[in-house]
Formats: structure tokens, sequence, C-alpha cells
């Protein structure tokens, strides 16, 4: 199974936009990776990192990053990374 991370940026985006953007991502599939004590301005910087937890292939995690950015009302840009190997639960 190909294991997928997603980085996520939301433009002008406050702490509770990414907590919406947090439970959109959760029912897309993803968790949340890295420390949750990091402030908004500095999520605007690097962005929020996400593993997504599905079976599913590129195009499918690339739609489900795309819905659930796009349900947060916020511009947003988007990477998305094939993990070397592969394999799920590698290092981030």
């Amino acid at each position: 199974m190909n294991a997928y991370s997603t980085n996520i940026r939301l433009k002008d985006a406050g702490s509770t936009d990414y907590e919406r953007l947090d439970k959109e991502m959760e029912t897309e599939l993803f968790a949340k990776l890295g420390c949750s004590d990091v402030s908004a301005r500095q999520y605007a910087e690097r962005g929020r990192e996400y593993q997504y937890r599905g079976g599913g292939s590129l195009q499918e995690v690339t739609a489900a990053a795309y819905r659930a950015a796009h349900n947060t009302g916020k511009e947003y840009s988007f990477t998305i990374m094939k993990k070397k190997g592969g394999q799920p639960g590698g290092s981030h």
C-alpha cells in the first residue's frame, strides 16, 4: 500500500481556520502530524502536515486533500508526497 503525506497552507488563516482544516482532513482520512502548540502564523509560513490513512491512489489522495482544504472557505495550497518505499509509518 502506498503512503502519502500532505502539507497544506491556508491564506490569511487564524487558529480556528486550522482547527476546521483538522476536522475536514480527519473526515477525509488524514491524521495530523507534528506539534499541536504551533501558532497560526507559523502554519501560514510552513503549512500543516497530515498523513493519509486510506489506501487510495495519488488521485484519490489529491481529491480528498482538495475537498478538505476547499471546505475551509480559505484560499489554500497543498503538496502531496509519496513516502519512499510506500510503507506507512516511516520517519517524518
